[in-house]
């Protein structure tokens, strides 16, 4: 997690004149402060949630964590809802660049699947993001939970994904008639948040060896349904 500054004024790019006032260094572009302070109220509200949960957190705690008065976050978040959906958003963003920064260009099929151990492997880097994920995923499988509709959306999108890869093994071929992909996708998105849950609640369970399982469970997907 980038440092985050203790006072809600020391945002980089500014300067105080004669008059103790602060103003913008001149070439810095007009809301570039506004954006780096935002990414660093969102990658401060994202370890605090991951800590507290949603309902464990409150907005004051954020704001303190951020340095910030309460009325300075309000300022860019004006409820906790808004604060958590910004927050699952910027994560959700952070996973994206993370997955295209896997391949030169767009693997497809067999290749797409494959490419979910890497993920899966650089996720170990990242420890609080998951516990972000967990932490408030087993919370909003309650309907009422605002992150609920997050959560159905990032497993339809997850779900989607890898539906895709398979659907382009079938194009191509290399995909058994009576491969049963909607369980196959399912079970690929289940296992990965299982894992990922075991790894960051045992301590003698590490990273490569959670990555090595889920790629056991690709490569006997594979083995089996490969055409």
């Amino acid at each position: 997690m980038p440092p985050v500054p203790s006072q809600e004024n020391a945002t980089s790019g500014t300067a105080a004149n004669a008059s103790g006032r602060l103003r913008r260094n001149s070439g810095r572009p007009k809301g570039a402060d506004s954006a780096a302070r935002r990414e660093e109220i969102l990658a401060t509200a994202a370890q605090v949630f991951s800590e507290e949960g949603y309902r464990g957190t409150s907005m004051s705690s954020v704001a303190r964590a951020c340095g910030l008065s309460q009325t300075g976050l309000l300022h860019h978040f004006a409820t906790k809802d808004v604060l958590l959906g910004a927050v699952m958003e910027w994560r959700d963003a952070q996973d994206m660049a993370l997955l295209d920064g896997l391949d030169q260009g767009v693997p497809r099929a067999w290749a797409a699947v494959e490419r979910l151990e890497r993920l899966v492997r650089l996720n170990t880097r990242q420890p609080g993001m998951i516990r972000l994920f967990t932490t408030l995923a087993g919370e909003a499988t309650a309907h009422d939970h605002p992150a609920n509709s997050w959560l159905l959306e990032h497993h339809r999108l997850a779900e989607e994904m890898i539906r895709r890869a398979f659907r382009e093994a079938e194009e191509d071929g290399r995909l058994s008639a009576d491969a049963p992909v909607d369980s196959l996708v399912r079970c690929l998105v289940a296992t990965m948040d299982g894992l990922q849950m075991q790894w960051l609640s045992d301590p003698d369970y590490d990273g490569a060896a959670m990555a090595d399982d889920f790629g056991a469970l690709i490569r006997t997907i594979r083995e089996r349904w490969e055409a």
